[in-house]
């Protein structure tokens, strides 16, 4: 064993990954993957890498919709595929559509689609929330992780962060802007006793919630496991 030698094409690409690392390159990006809700999904620079936090939006749908029955949801800004794919995988009757204004997010989504064989039941498409569906309230729910850091905090933020992506992260000026564009439009897609379901902020909760109470939802705010806001829940009664 002494005399194996590390090919020299090996070893220059793993001091490049240390480099990398040292300047704050984000390890999911150098691996090319990341685990979330006990998978591994496939992730690539300027795609949104899954958190554990978000592990808490997919609990909430899940709770939400029964294994034997054929639903339809509805995912805004799919990124990499991990919450739809997810929730498509844990029920088998689900389908699903997903869109992003992101071509490489679609293109992940759609080889992580692949990857875990759910392509029958997730049509992926580009556009900005609403955009290219008809208003036909049909869908049993929607679902969204939404940019929601407000806009003065992007210098704040880690270089490893930032590379996720402008667009990824920033939700507007005040942070909350994607939940006041969807709220407005909503209503059109949700079925009756449809629900929503989107990840927000730390310190979002009770001005989202607000938010989508003014719109005539009943809304609930749940919390991730260290504590904080992490996820609002709605319906129309």
């Amino acid at each position: 064993m002494d005399d194996l030698e590390v090919p020299d094409a090996i070893r220059i690409s793993y001091f490049e990954a240390l480099k990398k690392l040292e300047r704050g390159y984000p390890l999911q990006y150098i691996l090319g993957e990341w685990d979330f809700y006990g998978r591994s999904f496939y992730v690539e620079e300027g795609v949104l890498i899954p958190r554990p936090e978000t592990e808490r939006l997919v609990e909430e749908v899940l709770k939400r919709i029964p294994e034997d029955l054929p639903l339809m949801g509805f995912e805004i800004g799919v990124g990499t595929g991990c919450i739809s794919i997810t929730l498509l995988l844990e029920r088998e009757n689900l389908k699903m559509l997903a869109n992003d204004i992101n071509v490489k997010a679609l293109r992940v989504a759609k080889r992580n689609m692949e990857r875990y064989g759910v392509s029958h039941r997730l049509l992926l498409f580009g556009g900005d929330l609403f955009e290219a569906i008809k208003p036909k309230r049909a869908f049993d729910f929607i679902v969204s992780n939404p940019p929601y850091i407000p806009k003065h905090q992007w210098g704040k933020l880690p270089r490893g962060v930032r590379i996720e992506g402008y667009n990824s992260l920033i939700g507007g000026v005040k942070g909350w802007e994607f939940y006041e564009r969807i709220g407005e439009r909503m209503h059109d897609y949700l079925k009756p006793n449809g629900f929503f379901a989107f990840e927000i902020g730390h310190d979002q909760g009770q001005r989202v919630k607000k938010l989508f109470e003014e719109k005539g939802y009943t809304v609930e705010v749940k919390k991730d496991y260290s504590g904080q806001d992490r996820v609002v829940v709605g319906w129309k009664l």
